[in-house]
């Protein structure tokens, strides 16, 4: 059986679109998000970090996984109960595992014994996960969780426990005296093959009258040979015999096991993600932030939301930052000038980690959002002085950029943050042209947060088509507002705040 919480049947796993995986942990803040998913689980943060930063491009699977998550947010506790019993299970069998493994390795009846021991905790564990979901039967009303619980029981009924309970322990009964019979047949290299477990019979202590029939039994089939262990040669070619037959029997309970462990081990790493979903939920709306799923349109180029906000700043700061708006229908370039200091950087690192969780099928931070599947999403912020570098900081940014040029493909979003501010005005000025130019050319949306005048001006002045010029407010008394909106690029930067207020006009 397979659970697919996660992704809907017959999906394949996608070409990873967002490669570096460290740059957008970094650059979008996204530690503190992870740590509130987490609470502390170390295996749910791994598996947190791991989807949240695989985001997908196929529509109907991020639908697919919204949906289950919007029933997983209405039934928090439940999804809560469910990881902790799958979790208690796998931990459970790996540590047994764990602790057979430092054994060294085992004589086959032994290994057969350990087959027995795993499938027997196994068995209870679909006890104790099959008893959680009738408990919790009728509280999805999703069709996902639904048609995963209707599969789990039809596949884990009564009889199929039953049965595994019966057979580890009528094997356990072998292992301490019975009698396993197994066929099979002679393969390559006269080696034996073929194997089949005709019978298993339990122990069972021999009286004097069973004594006396086998005595008689053996005058009357006169067809039948008896093997004396007194040869040795005959002796090892037995023994040889007989650790083949028990290694077979232990493959076979081994392999079934395997089943379960797979089955057990992808729930955990299901669940171990919408309980993240959920604990990351609890805190927005505990902190009163706006939360919504966005709504996944088939058009290019279209971006929309509305009270979008940077949620790594917010969780850090337990504050909601300014809230913003964006406006992006048919739009390639989002210009982005201002003071510094005025929220430009958290504004793109907002829409940032906004398209990323939506691409992974999550809810997002905003009052309301409508995009579109990008191709690639990637980022580029400026870095701070490292005295480790072997060359000058633009060559860093460029090879930087270079390396996400060679992964990016038409469709992408790319977010670029003071790129290319480390060199003089008029050569960042034809870099930032030449770049952006190959970027719209290319289909590819960028958000481009700048201090280039000189660039910012000529593509305003000019008209440059599908851009959207936007600036970070600042009142007539100087003041932030944190806000951005729609403005012609103008000259920024601390050096001239610096001369108005010390110097004057």
């Amino acid at each position: 059986m397979k659970a697919y919480l996660l992704n809907r049947r017959g999906y394949v796993a996608e070409e990873d679109i967002a490669p570096f995986k460290s740059d957008l942990v970094d650059d979008l803040m996204l530690e503190p998000v992870l740590q509130s998913m987490a609470k502390n689980d170390n295996f749910i943060y791994t598996q947190c970090r791991n989807i949240l930063l695989s985001p997908m491009t196929d529509r109907e699977n991020i639908l697919h996984r919204q949906s289950a998550l919007r029933d997983a947010i209405r039934n928090k506790k439940t999804i809560l109960s469910l990881y902790a019993t799958v979790a208690e299970v796998v931990t459970d069998v790996t540590n047994f595992r764990s602790t057979n493994r430092k054994k060294g390795n085992p004589l086959p009846a032994v290994r057969v014994i350990q087959a027995i021991e795993q499938l027997d905790l196994l068995a209870k564990g679909l006890e104790r996960l099959k008893t959680e979901i009738v408990n919790t039967y009728g509280h999805f009303t999703g069709v996902i969780f639904r048609d995963f619980y209707d599969d789990f029981l039809k596949e884990f009924n009564t009889d199929f426990v039953t049965l595994v309970h019966e057979k580890t322990a009528m094997l356990r009964a072998i292992s301490e005296g019975g009698e396993i019979q197994i066929s099979g047949s002679i393969g390559k290299g006269l080696k034996a093959d073929g194997f089949v477990v005709n019978s298993l019979s339990e122990y069972q202590p021999k009286r004097k009258f069973d004594i006396m029939e086998s005595l008689f039994a053996t005058k009357v089939h006169k067809n039948e040979i008896r093997i004396s262990y007194d040869d040795l040669q005959l002796n090892r070619d037995c023994l040889d015999l007989e650790t083949a037959g028990l290694l077979h029997v232990a493959s076979c309970f081994e392999g079934f096991s395997r089943e379960l462990i797979k089955l057990f081990d992808s729930l955990r790493v299901q669940l171990a993600f919408y309980n993240g979903c959920c604990n990351l939920h609890n805190q927005m709306i505990n902190m009163v932030y706006p939360v919504c799923f966005p709504e996944i349109v088939n058009g290019e180029h279209s971006i929309a939301a509305t009270d979008i906000y940077d949620l790594g700043i917010a969780i850090r700061n337990l504050k909601l930052p300014m809230v913003n708006t964006i406006t992006g229908e048919d739009t390639l370039l989002y210009l982005i000038t201002g003071t510094n200091n005025g929220g430009k950087t958290t504004f793109i690192r907002s829409a940032a980690i906004a398209q990323l969780m939506a691409q992974c099928g999550m809810f997002v931070p905003a009052k309301a959002m409508t995009t579109q599947v990008f191709q690639g999403l990637y980022t580029h912020f400026v870095r701070r002085e490292d005295s480790s570098m072997t060359a000058g900081k633009l060559e860093e940014e460029l090879r930087r950029l270079s390396r996400i040029v060679d992964h990016m493909k038409a469709g992408s979003i790319i977010f670029l943050n003071e790129s290319f501010a480390t060199t003089s005005e008029r050569e960042a000025a034809q870099i930032a042209e030449d770049i952006i130019r190959a970027f719209t050319e290319n289909n590819v949306t960028c958000f481009f947060v700048t201090h280039i005048y000189t660039y910012a001006k000529k593509a305003y002045d000019l008209h440059y088509p599908r851009t959207q010029f936007l600036q970070a407010e600042i009142t007539t008394e100087g003041e932030r507002t944190y806000r951005i909106s729609s403005g012609e690029p103008g000259v920024t930067g601390y050096g001239m705040e610096m001369y108005h207020r010390i110097l004057g006009d």
